[in-house]
Formats: C-alpha cells, structure tokens, sequence
C-alpha cells in the first residue's frame, strides 16, 4: 500500500495565501523591523520544518523560504534551475546528470551533492515520511524507490548518487514526464548529513535546528504565531533578494486578519466566502487561479452508492454554476472533470482540460430533472422507494457551505435524504482511512505538474482511492500510459483513462477552487503557483 501524506484540501491548505497592507502602509512594519518587511496572514500554524516530514501547504510554503532544491519555478509556473546550475538528460530518458552551483548553508559547509543523496534516501527509508511514494514510480520514478518504499527492502539505496561534489546523478527504473517538476517539491530539497544526525528527533523543530541554502533563513518561531525569516546573505543569489524579513503569523479568522489588513498591520491574507462581497471592489483585492479541486468520493461498499445511477443523480444535481458564482464568489470555477485547468499542458501545448472531454455541468430545472430520471432508475434496480446517506465534510470553511448546497440540491430530488456529518479535519481523515463513510467532500492539490497527480489516485490499491473504486480498464490506461512510446500516445491514453472514471461517475467533481486575497498594492513579487509551493518569495520587494 502506497505510504501517501494525506494532503487534503483546508482553505488554508488550498489556498496558500499571504502579505502586507490594507491600506498599503508597509512602513509600520518596516520601521517596527528594521528594513523591508512583509507581514503575512496564514489560517494554519507551521507543522514542521523538516522537509522530510511536513506535510501541509503552511510548512511547505516557510520551507521554500529558506531551502533551495535542485529547480525552482520562476513567475510564470517555468520550471528553472535553482542549485542545479544545469543538468542533462541521456538519450534514453532515464539518467539525469546535474551540476550544482556554488551554494552555502548558513554554518558555511558547501551544498553539495551527497546532501541530495542523504535527503532523498532519508525520505525513502524514513517510516514516518508520509511524501515517500514520491521517489517511487508514483512519481519520480527513481531507480529502487518501489522496492525500498513499497516492498520494505532497507537495504537498497535509490539510484541516486554523488559522482563528485558539484555532480549529482539520478537514475530511473522509467521515463517520468513528472520528473523536473518534482524537483521543486520541498520532499526533494538537500540536507546537511552532519546537521542533521546531531539535531536528531529535533531537526526542523525550532530555530536552533534549522540550516538554509535558500533566499532567507528562520530568525523567530513561536510555535502557534508566527514563523520569521530574515534575509539571507550567504545565499548564492543574496544580491537579488530585496525584501529584508517575513514575518507568517497564524490567523485562523479570517476576519481578523482581514481587520489587520485594513489597519496597515498585514500586507496579504487571504479571504473566505463570506468576506469577497465586502473587499472584491478594494484596489488590494486579487483572485489567484489554483490547482485545488473539491470533489465528491462515494464508498463502494455502501450498496446504494455501488449503483452508478445513484452516484450521477447526486452528481447531476448540484448546481455548479450556482455554486460557484452566488456561494463561493471567490473565483472558483466550476469543475466536471478529475483534472483542473490551467494546471498542465500536453504535447501540444494546450491546457489539459481544453483538449480531454468534459460532461456537461446541468444547472438549474435540467439538472433537477435529469437528476430524477437517474435517481428512480437507480432506486428501482435497488428495489428501493426512498434512501438516505450521510455526507462526510470539514465543518470548517470552505467545506461546510459547500456541503450545506449540496445537501439543497438533493433536497430537491423525490426518494433521497442527504443528511451531513461536518467533523474537525482530523476526525474527516480519520474516518476516510477506516472506510467510514457514505460520501465525502474531499479536495486535493498536486504535488507535481501532470495528470497522474490527480488521476493516480484512483487506481486500484492506492492509499487515497477510500472509496475502493476498481476499474481494470482504468488501471490499464494509467499503465498503457506509463509505457507509451510518445508524448503524444501517453497523453491521449491518459485522457481516456480519465473517461472511464467520469463515465463511471467514480468521483465528481464539484469545483476548482479560487484564491480570493488582499495584497498591498506597494508588494510585488509574491509568485503564486499551481503545483509545489503555492508561494515563493525570493522576488518580494515592496515599493518606498
């Protein structure tokens, strides 16, 4: 069984906002700090700053801010080197040589190549790495990882290794498409050896056991409030850095942190539904396009929702359209399939989602009545008058509104009851391990920048497939797909797997979710992004 962090989408998690200003005072925090600072809002507290451990959006975003892997990505979601001054790739596709730039830790050792070795086998062999399926072929496919990670053989190493200290070479066991933009996931970023073997178990829990290779360093963490960095000058691209500190303060309100805003005491937050209508018309208002998509999952083992015409009446009758513009109001999009725009291109340039089919998202009275039509069909090969299920959800938001108008649109349909079950995220969780439930309101964000992100969940056996969805003919297209000779027949088989889970009505997509924030208009450079970190902020400056 995959060994996956359950990375299931909160607002916060989301959404992974934040920086200074509503009225676009930044010399308060300025003056209070000593140069340019940037005060950002986040809902949730870091968790860890072990790159090893972390698993949520929060940690990850702080650990982008003082460690540096081998690529990055640049304004515009490109994947660009960032240690790795380059690489190169052989002809077969499955041995990538790369070559490090002249890069420090801030206790003045070099950054070097056996520190990707180190940190890439810890990850491997590490019990408590949630993120260890990433080195396997569910991801970047390296050399040993499905043996070590799935079959528990310890004593292989990953086919990664130091050929000297400026040259790292990784091998793989099969061509991963996903590869480069894996490397800019915080699960693949270096580790000092010495370092971190004398911190222990308390590596990546406070200051004092934190090192940086990256544009800033950890200067204050007081664990429940606020995380702050302060300019690093011992890295390698010092001179490009412009902002001075960031300071990332916990505010799970978020209308007090929208408060804090408009008081010059925060210069990004983000907002939730019932905020947009107050701050869409204010100049620092923004919407950011993210990957997260929030999706309903049935259990299979529940002997109404194993009928499909079940599933498709529950499905067909939300209204998305209504949902996203008169609900959610935060840039959300309505979503119909298992892959979300704007999240990758194939072969031929194009977006995913303008070339792969899509049902058509039924609103208003049609909804209803196709609905109906699906839902007494269904309940007659039940042999059923009337059912009721149970909607698993979070009761934070934006979960709970969401299932509150999902639970509306059923209300609509003669012959089922949809009562909910909002629970605190870790009870949801809980419950989506054991099985226990109808269906589920669940979200996901990419880890990489490719459609088996999302569409690997699925397969038969994987650790995030609750529901227990089999399909050989969809576990034969991913597979198909893994082995195809071209870029052109991998993406196609990939667009067909994912036609057989609609047409299945597996899971249901409900929406894409949007990014609603308020950004001092004096910041810029605040590079937002759909898959990896959310936000990067080596580019962040603020305007005198």
């Amino acid at each position: 069984m995959n060994r996956k962090v359950t990375l299931l989408c909160t607002a916060a998690a989301c959404m992974g906002l934040s920086a200074c200003g509503g009225s676009g005072d930044a010399g308060k925090t300025e003056a209070a700090q000593g140069g340019k600072t940037i005060t950002i809002a986040k809902e949730n507290d870091v968790v860890s700053l072990n790159s090893i451990l972390a698993i949520d959006q929060k940690s990850f975003d702080v650990i982008g801010m003082f460690t540096e892997g081998l690529m990055t990505l640049d304004a515009d979601n490109n994947i660009i080197p960032a240690i790795a001054e380059s690489y190169e790739l052989s002809d077969d596709q499955l041995t990538y040589t790369f070559k490090l730039r002249d890069a420090k830790w801030t206790n003045g050792e070099e950054v070097k190549a056996q520190d990707f070795v180190f940190a890439w086998n810890e990850l491997a062999h590490n019990d408590e790495a949630e993120y260890s399926y990433l080195v396997t072929d569910d991801g970047a496919c390296i050399k040993n990882g499905n043996e070590i990670v799935y079959d528990g053989k310890d004593d292989l190493d990953l086919g990664v290794t130091a050929k000297d200290d400026k040259t790292l070479v990784v091998e793989l066991d099969k061509k991963s498409p996903q590869f480069l933009s894996l490397m800019v996931f915080p699960s693949f970023y270096p580790i000092n050896e010495e370092f971190y073997k004398e911190q222990g178990d308390q590596y990546g829990l406070a200051v004092e056991n934190l090192l940086a290779n990256g544009p800033y360093k950890v200067v204050e963490w007081t664990k429940g409030n606020s995380v702050k960095v302060a300019k690093n000058e011992d890295y390698w691209d010092a001179g490009n850095v412009k902002v001075d500190n960031i300071i990332v303060n916990a505010v799970p309100d978020f209308s007090t942190s929208a408060l804090d805003f408009e008081n010059g005491n925060t210069d990004w937050t983000q907002l939730n539904s019932t905020l947009i209508d107050r701050y869409k018309d204010n100049p620092a208002y923004q919407e950011q396009p993210e990957s997260c998509l929030w999706y309903l999952q049935y259990n299979y083992d529940n002997k109404y929702l194993a009928n499909e015409n079940i599933r498709k009446a529950i499905s067909t009758v939300v209204d998305r359209q209504d949902l996203v513009e008169n609900v959610l109001k935060d840039g959300s999009t309505v979503l119909t399939g298992f892959v979300p725009a704007g999240f990758t291109s194939g072969p031929d340039g194009k977006d995913y989602r303008e070339t792969a089919k899509s049902p058509e998202a039924l609103a208003g009275e049609d909804g209803v009545k196709a609905a109906q039509e699906y839902l007494d069909k269904g309940l007659k090969e039940l042999g059923e008058s009337e059912i009721t299920l149970t909607l698993l959800c979070d009761s934070s938001d934006p979960a709970k509104p969401v299932a509150e108008y999902i639970q509306s649109c059923t209300s609509k349909l003669k012959g089922l009851t949809l009562e909910l079950m909002p629970q605190e995220k870790a009870n949801r969780l809980a419950k989506m391990k054991s099985h226990d439930f109808d269906l589920v309101l669940t979200g996901w964000i990419p880890d990489f920048s490719d459609p088996t992100a999302f569409l690997g969940l699925m397969t038969e056996g994987n650790a995030y497939n609750y529901g227990s969805y089999v399909s050989k003919d969809y576990d034969a297209r991913l597979k198909e797909a893994a082995d195809a000779a071209t870029p052109e027949e991998r993406w196609a088989l990939l667009q067909e797997a994912e036609q057989i889970l609609l047409e299945d009505e597996a899971v249901s997509g409900i929406y894409q979710m949007g990014g609603a924030v308020l950004q001092n208009p004096k910041v810029t450079g605040i590079d937002h992004h759909v898959f990896g970190v959310s936000n990067l902020y080596k580019n962040a400056d603020i305007s005198e």
